[in-house]
Protein backbone atom coordinates (compact mmCIF):
# COMPACT_ATOMS: atom_id res chain seq x y z
CA UNK A 1 0.00 0.00 0.00
CA UNK A 2 1.69 3.20 -0.76
CA UNK A 3 1.54 6.04 1.61
CA UNK A 4 -0.66 7.90 0.02
CA UNK A 5 -3.66 5.57 -0.04
CA UNK A 6 -2.26 5.38 3.92
CA UNK A 7 -3.06 8.36 4.75
CA UNK A 8 -6.30 9.00 2.28
CA UNK A 9 -7.73 6.14 4.80
CA UNK A 10 -6.13 7.84 7.89
CA UNK A 11 -7.89 11.17 6.90
CA UNK A 12 -10.97 9.38 6.13
CA UNK A 13 -11.47 7.50 9.79
CA UNK A 14 -10.30 10.76 11.51
CA UNK A 15 -13.12 12.73 9.88
CA UNK A 16 -15.65 9.57 10.61
CA UNK A 17 -14.32 9.47 14.45
CA UNK A 18 -14.32 13.28 15.01
CA UNK A 19 -17.85 13.71 13.05
CA UNK A 20 -18.88 10.40 15.20
CA UNK A 21 -18.02 12.24 18.25
CA UNK A 22 -19.84 15.64 17.18
CA UNK A 23 -22.80 13.57 16.47
CA UNK A 24 -22.55 11.77 19.79
CA UNK A 25 -22.51 15.27 21.76
CA UNK A 26 -25.68 16.57 19.66
CA UNK A 27 -27.26 13.60 20.45
CA UNK A 28 -27.18 13.86 24.61
CA UNK A 29 -27.19 17.17 25.20
CA UNK A 30 -30.42 17.58 22.76
CA UNK A 31 -31.77 14.79 24.18
CA UNK A 32 -30.74 15.67 27.57
CA UNK A 33 -32.31 19.33 26.93
CA UNK A 34 -35.63 18.14 25.28
CA UNK A 35 -36.67 16.00 27.64
CA UNK A 36 -35.65 17.98 30.81
CA UNK A 37 -33.23 16.14 32.66
CA UNK A 38 -30.80 19.20 32.28
CA UNK A 39 -32.27 22.20 32.41
CA UNK A 40 -29.65 24.50 34.48
CA UNK A 41 -28.62 26.48 30.60
CA UNK A 42 -32.15 27.91 30.64
CA UNK A 43 -30.88 30.18 33.85
CA UNK A 44 -27.75 31.11 32.37
CA UNK A 45 -27.39 33.69 29.92
CA UNK A 46 -24.89 32.95 27.23
CA UNK A 47 -23.20 35.09 24.18
CA UNK A 48 -24.68 33.92 21.63
CA UNK A 49 -27.98 34.71 22.97
CA UNK A 50 -30.11 37.35 20.88
CA UNK A 51 -33.39 36.68 22.64
CA UNK A 52 -35.00 37.03 26.14
CA UNK A 53 -34.76 33.31 27.48
CA UNK A 54 -32.20 30.85 26.27
CA UNK A 55 -33.14 28.01 23.87
CA UNK A 56 -29.43 27.47 23.31
CA UNK A 57 -29.59 24.01 24.85
CA UNK A 58 -31.90 22.96 22.32
CA UNK A 59 -29.19 23.69 19.73
CA UNK A 60 -27.66 20.31 19.73
CA UNK A 61 -31.07 18.81 19.02
CA UNK A 62 -31.83 21.27 16.30
CA UNK A 63 -28.63 21.34 14.65
CA UNK A 64 -27.96 17.58 14.34
CA UNK A 65 -29.33 17.17 10.97
CA UNK A 66 -27.05 19.65 9.29
CA UNK A 67 -23.83 18.26 11.68
CA UNK A 68 -24.65 14.55 10.44
CA UNK A 69 -25.62 15.77 6.43
CA UNK A 70 -22.18 17.69 6.52
CA UNK A 71 -19.98 14.62 8.27
CA UNK A 72 -21.47 12.33 5.75
CA UNK A 73 -20.41 15.12 2.32
CA UNK A 74 -17.25 15.16 3.95
CA UNK A 75 -16.57 11.80 4.21
CA UNK A 76 -18.22 10.70 1.23
CA UNK A 77 -15.89 13.60 -0.61
CA UNK A 78 -12.87 11.87 1.36
CA UNK A 79 -13.47 8.32 -0.40
CA UNK A 80 -13.79 10.29 -3.49
CA UNK A 81 -17.43 9.79 -4.05
CA UNK A 82 -19.44 12.14 -5.89
CA UNK A 83 -22.85 11.56 -5.50
CA UNK A 84 -23.28 15.29 -3.83
CA UNK A 85 -22.88 18.69 -5.63
CA UNK A 86 -22.60 21.81 -4.29
CA UNK A 87 -26.09 22.99 -5.72
CA UNK A 88 -27.97 20.91 -4.30
CA UNK A 89 -26.40 19.79 -0.69
CA UNK A 90 -26.83 23.77 -0.24
CA UNK A 91 -30.56 23.16 -0.74
CA UNK A 92 -30.56 20.59 2.21
CA UNK A 93 -27.98 22.39 4.58
CA UNK A 94 -29.26 25.72 4.50
CA UNK A 95 -32.69 24.93 6.12
CA UNK A 96 -31.31 22.34 8.65
CA UNK A 97 -28.56 24.99 9.73
CA UNK A 98 -31.47 27.71 10.21
CA UNK A 99 -33.22 25.38 12.42
CA UNK A 100 -30.07 25.33 14.12
CA UNK A 101 -29.27 29.45 14.25
CA UNK A 102 -32.86 29.73 15.46
CA UNK A 103 -32.01 28.38 19.09
CA UNK A 104 -30.03 31.80 18.92
CA UNK A 105 -32.85 34.20 18.71
CA UNK A 106 -36.58 32.45 19.87
CA UNK A 107 -37.77 29.01 18.60
CA UNK A 108 -41.71 28.46 17.77
CA UNK A 109 -43.75 27.46 21.11
CA UNK A 110 -44.26 23.88 19.01
CA UNK A 111 -40.73 23.50 18.75
CA UNK A 112 -40.39 23.84 22.72
CA UNK A 113 -41.07 20.80 25.06
CA UNK A 114 -43.52 20.41 27.68
CA UNK A 115 -41.30 21.38 30.27
CA UNK A 116 -39.63 24.48 29.04
CA UNK A 117 -43.37 26.00 27.90
CA UNK A 118 -44.50 25.18 31.49
CA UNK A 119 -41.22 26.95 33.07
CA UNK A 120 -42.37 29.84 31.18
CA UNK A 121 -45.76 29.76 31.75
CA UNK A 122 -44.83 29.98 35.42
CA UNK A 123 -42.78 32.96 34.93
CA UNK A 124 -39.47 31.65 34.11
CA UNK A 125 -37.74 31.29 37.31
CA UNK A 126 -34.08 30.72 37.14
CA UNK A 127 -33.78 29.69 40.75
CA UNK A 128 -36.19 26.74 39.31
CA UNK A 129 -33.92 25.00 36.93
CA UNK A 130 -30.49 25.91 38.82
CA UNK A 131 -30.62 23.05 40.69
CA UNK A 132 -27.97 20.24 41.27
CA UNK A 133 -30.09 17.52 39.38
CA UNK A 134 -30.43 19.86 36.85
CA UNK A 135 -26.76 20.51 36.31
CA UNK A 136 -25.42 17.82 33.98
CA UNK A 137 -26.37 16.85 29.75
CA UNK A 138 -25.27 12.96 31.58
CA UNK A 139 -28.13 12.82 34.19
CA UNK A 140 -30.20 10.98 31.98
CA UNK A 141 -27.89 8.62 31.10
CA UNK A 142 -27.08 7.60 35.00
CA UNK A 143 -30.75 7.66 35.71
CA UNK A 144 -33.79 5.62 35.08
CA UNK A 145 -37.00 7.28 35.77
CA UNK A 146 -38.21 10.74 34.24
CA UNK A 147 -36.97 13.84 36.22
CA UNK A 148 -40.01 15.46 37.61
CA UNK A 149 -41.75 18.41 35.47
Amino acid sequence: MRESNVMDVLAILLAGAIGLSIILYCVITGVAAMNGTWRSWAARRNMYQFGKHSYFGFMGFYLLPAIAWTIILVVCKELGLDWFDGVNTSYVLAPLTLLGVACLFRLPRFMLPVWYKDWLDRGANKDEVLKPEFSSPFTWLRKGGNVRR
